[in-house]
């Protein structure tokens, strides 16, 4: 049981980075600057960009964040 439950929390913490990657990559991949144009107001700017920053800064964020500690999410170490 406790081996499921740490692989469930190791996926808990690296589910971020992984998601960020993956939408960088297919905004990249499937979409083009130029397509979509937002206004909010007088201020108009691309959709595509506005992915690309966003899911690079969950990226930074996630990967800022720290290391994955078994202790934040109760298991002890020598759990296996």
């Amino acid at each position: 049981m406790s081996g499921t439950l740490r692989r469930l929390t190791k996926l808990h913490h690296y589910h971020y980075p992984v998601v960020g990657v993956v939408g960088l990559v297919y905004t990249v991949a499937f979409h083009g600057p130029g397509t979509h144009q937002l206004s909010i107001g007088p201020v108009e700017f691309d959709a595509f960009y506005a992915a690309v920053i966003g899911f690079g800064a969950l990226i930074v964020f996630s990967l800022t964040d720290g290391y994955y500690d078994a202790a934040e999410y109760g298991i002890d170490e020598s759990e296996e």
